[in-house]
């Protein structure tokens, strides 16, 4: 079993949701695409993409111990520093708390994957190799459209520095490897 299905397991231990592993594995494909585009560490972003939500299902009452109870967990499960301080960056939601490209890369592809998952979602065969980036953009211009994928978190895509088209894309395309996981 390779790391990945390791982490999977462990993620599927807390997140009962189906929704839920979705999310992360959408979170997790737009991590790649960043640490592939910018040289990053690509395991490390993969895996705190992937498991930056574990603790969703036991926080959801207690939100201001979301990340905090999940870099615990990912603590006493061996992983390394690096990804339980991304894990716990994700909960910042303002361009002006973000310390580190690792921070800005998290949060705003925590915030994105909402949207390009919804946009997907109302084309009549609910694929992403329907949409693209231009599509997306258009989507996030409706502000009644998909309003729990944050427009200000999806701009601190600025701090990569990438403008919000071609954050889009690079996002689409990195979850478009991961469609038939995402069931998308």
């Amino acid at each position: 079993m390779n790391s990945r299905d390791k982490n999977i397991e462990l993620l599927k231990k807390y997140l009962k949701k189906d929704y839920m592993i979705k999310h992360s594995i959408a979170v997790e494909s737009i991590m790649e695409a960043i640490a592939l585009r910018f040289g990053k560490d690509v395991d490390l972003y993969r895996t705190a993409g992937l498991m930056h939500d574990i603790d969703y299902e036991i926080t959801e009452k207690d939100p201001k111990n979301h990340a905090i109870v999940g870099a615990k967990i990912l603590k006493e499960n061996g992983f390394e520093e690096d990804i339980c301080n991304i894990v716990l960056a994700h909960r910042k939601d303002k361009l002006e708390d973000i310390e580190s490209f690792d921070e800005a890369a998290i949060v705003c592809s925590d915030a994105i994957s909402g949207l390009i998952v919804a946009s997907a979602l109302i084309h009549p065969d609910k694929k992403l190799s329907s949409i693209n980036a231009d599509f997306i953009c258009r989507r996030f211009n409706e502000k009644g459209f998909a309003r729990g994928a944050s427009r200000e978190k999806i701009l601190i895509c600025k701090y990569l520095p990438l403008e919000l088209e071609e954050f889009a894309e690079i996002s689409h395309a990195g979850m478009l490897k991961y469609a038939k996981e995402l069931g998308l």
